[in-house]
């Protein structure tokens, strides 16, 4: 299986490559103007070369033959040019070497442009042709030469050029390869601290940066994200330890029923009131189980919760038909509060989920007149000041102080718990909901007075956050 390339080495090896691109047209770039120079500064100093020929050749009063040997002597030393001179007729008067076939080409090319002179190149022989006046005459010079010098120093630069960008790509990969890994080393540990947290040890959390920078943010994602995680697990884990708890006293409870039942019942009456008995007990696990299927609908992730438009005062109306197919005993009074803005219907149009709004609304009516002695539930509904806002009234036995502040947490029962049977979900259903929907959840109660829950949603908030 390939080794997976560590990102510090992509990093580098990106980077080097990039570089090297870059280096590359630099480098190709400077040899290319150094070799235009040297070829440029050349032909400059083939035309010195080729007029000073001339001007030895017909200024001095020389046999040809000697002025070959004298040629032939410098160019030794001083690398002189060759040159062949031809008259107006184009014949060839005087020449250092054999001239080249391409001469006549070009000495035609030099009379009908009319230039003074013009170059070409064949190989490594650079040739120039040139029109000199001698006595009122015209010729025409030839000369050529190789620039053994130049395109020695420029053949050395060449291999300096390689040598130095070979020995730059190094460096840069290696110093490129360092900050990678230096740049990405917190990313390191972060993964180092993140395989040292499993399901045992939920509660360690990443070492947080001094720097507020990308660093910072992703160990503050993760460890939101283990705080969620931890939330999530010690929720799942409790609510597996309370179910199992839970269901086992009523369940227990139904077995040994019909267990007696089977053993001790004679009579009808007797089979009656076992089986009374054993519906009574079925009654309260399937109630048990639908408030914790309605507990783990709550807890979903919010992300995974449908949101509609709906009508609050619609979803409160469908609450109290549902709790009177429960108990036909209980009492509900709604009042719309007197202000200017309830003549509006749309000021209680929300957006959210209308089941769970429902459940909410079902859980505090039903507590409401469960622990009341006249069963009675008094709901008030306001819209002001762009909030929805819905209490809850009852004048029944109350919460104590110290009961208020665990009402809400999961399977929790206060001193009501001698006055009606329940099983402790009902208000941790309401807190989820509530904070689904962006809302706020007031309590306000005094033992043997009455108790008032108080329900406020904000549209506008709902509708930024949801849609």
């Amino acid at each position: 299986m390939e080794r997976p390339m560590k990102i510090a080495t992509r990093t580098a090896l990106n980077y080097a490559i990039l570089t090297a691109g870059i280096l590359f047209v630099f480098a190709y770039v400077v040899y290319f103007i150094s070799e235009k120079n040297r070829q440029d500064e050349f032909i400059d100093r083939l035309g010195y070369k080729i007029t000073w020929r001339s001007e030895f050749i017909f200024d001095a009063d020389t046999d040809s033959l000697k002025i070959m040997e004298l040629h032939k002597r410098n160019k030794k030393l001083l690398n002189e040019a060759d040159i062949s001179v031809y008259n107006s007729q184009k014949q060839l008067i005087f020449t250092d070497i054999r001239p080249s076939s391409k001469n006549q080409y070009y000495l035609g090319k030099l009379i009908r442009t009319g230039k003074n002179r013009i170059t070409w190149q064949r190989k490594e022989r650079q040739y120039m042709g040139v029109k000199y006046k001698f006595e009122n005459k015209t010729y025409y010079i030839i000369g050529s030469a190789i620039d053994v010098t130049g395109m020695a120093h420029i053949a050395e630069f060449k291999k300096d050029i390689i040598v130095t960008y070979i020995i730059s790509i190094l460096i840069i990969f290696i110093i490129g390869f360092i900050f990678s890994y230096y740049t990405l080393k917190p990313l390191k540990d972060i993964i180092i601290q993140i395989r040292d947290i499993s399901e045992h040890n939920l509660n360690k959390r990443l070492v947080v940066p001094k720097a507020k920078d990308e660093i910072y943010e992703l160990t503050e994602t993760f460890n939101s994200t283990f705080n969620r995680l931890e939330k999530s697990f010690n929720n799942h884990r409790q609510f597996v330890t309370t179910i199992s708890h839970e269901f086992r006293t009523p369940l227990s409870i139904l077995i040994t029923e019909l267990e007696l039942a089977k053993e001790l019942n004679v009579t009808v009456e007797d089979y009656k009131t076992s089986i009374d008995n054993a519906l009574q007990d079925a009654n309260h696990a399937s109630q048990l189980s639908s408030a914790l299927l309605d507990f783990a609908r709550a807890s979903y992730d919010v992300s995974q919760i449908s949101f509609v438009d709906l009508r609050m005062d619609e979803i409160l109306a469908d609450a109290i038909l549902a709790l009177f197919r429960k108990n036909k005993d209980y009492k509900i009074d709604i009042n719309y509060m007197s202000n200017d803005a309830d003549k509006d219907e749309s000021n209680y149009d929300f957006r959210g989920n209308p089941y769970l709004l429902e459940i909410a609304f079902l859980n505090l009516m039903e507590n409401a007149c469960k622990y009341s002695s006249d069963h009675h539930c008094n709901v008030e509904m306001e819209a002001k000041n762009s909030a929805i806002t819905i209490r809850f009234i009852d004048k029944g036995i109350g919460i104590s102080e110290e009961d208020q502040e665990k009402i809400f947490d999961l399977f929790y029962r206060g001193n009501n718990k001698n006055y009606e049977k329940g099983n402790g979900i009902g208000l941790s259903i309401v807190k989820r909901i509530t904070e689904i929907h962006q809302g706020r959840l007031y309590l306000n109660s005094r033992p043997g007075m009455g108790t008032i829950f108080c329900l406020q949603f904000d549209p506008a908030l709902a509708f930024v956050t949801k849609k």
